[in-house]
């Protein structure tokens, strides 16, 4: 299995209250302060299924099998689409 680094696969995330999302021009950003990120098409998929009871290893099944890809090239790109969103505090962790 692809390494996940520190982030646990079982760890669940769930949005920040305080997150900002806008849709425009065809691309999402997120925003939470004044930092702003536009996510490509599949950190937008990986975004829009955290949902506060999915875990990493949920959301990375989903986008392996909507992306056709090996699930741990899905995992590995999952957790890091995650950690980097929980650490910019758009997501929180249930580690």
């Amino acid at each position: 299995m692809a390494s996940t680094g520190t982030l646990d696969p079982a760890a669940v995330a769930e949005r920040r209250r305080e997150t900002r999302v806008r849709k425009y021009r065809g691309k999402l950003f997120v925003a939470n302060g004044v930092d702003a990120f536009e996510l490509n098409d599949v950190a937008e998929f990986i975004f829009r299924q955290v949902d506060g009871r999915r875990s990493v290893q949920q959301i990375a099944e989903h986008v392996a099998v909507t992306y056709d890809i090996p699930l741990p090239r899905a995992l590995a790109g999952t957790a890091e689409a995650v950690a980097l969103l929980a650490g910019q505090a758009m997501l929180t962790l249930d580690r």
